[in-house]
């Protein structure tokens, strides 16, 4: 295959020819492996804003809250709360209280009013220790 190329330094334009790099001197492409999934950790992860302590499986409370953003802006009158914390924990997210499952994960709904919401996430443990966080959400119609 021959390449065409223009060169434009004179009033003229020159044609000059370009030669293709031969397929010899190409080097072979190299596929992806994906890496073994025990090679990867989360606690090699960035730790997101909304976190105050990291799960770092030395038992300590932690907690983790994955939606909603803090000074998120939401144009609907609810919003899901979801984050994580050691099973057993105690989480109450403004009024409501809820247990943390085995499975590390808690969810609710919360009815916004229009304007800026404050949401104040508590965990809690048997050994009464305590971490919270306070989200600022504002609902815009």
């Amino acid at each position: 295959m021959l390449v065409l190329g223009l060169a434009a330094c004179s009033p003229t334009p020159t044609i000059i020819p370009v030669s293709p790099t031969p397929t010899s001197e190409i080097p072979p492409t190299i596929p992806a492996t994906a890496a073994p999934q025990e090679a990867l950790s989360t606690s090699t992860l960035p730790p997101l804003a909304t976190e105050p302590l990291v799960p770092d499986g030395s038992g300590a409370l932690w907690l983790q809250i994955l939606s909603p953003q803090d000074e998120a802006i939401v144009n609907l009158p609810y919003v899901d709360v979801i984050g994580s914390a050691p099973a057993g924990a105690v989480v109450s997210v403004n009024e409501e209280i809820l247990l943390v499952g085995a499975d590390q994960q808690f969810k609710t709904t919360l009815s916004l009013e229009e304007g800026p919401n404050l949401i104040e996430i508590v965990a809690s443990d048997e050994d009464g220790n305590e971490t919270s966080l306070l989200l600022t959400l504002t609902y815009e119609p």
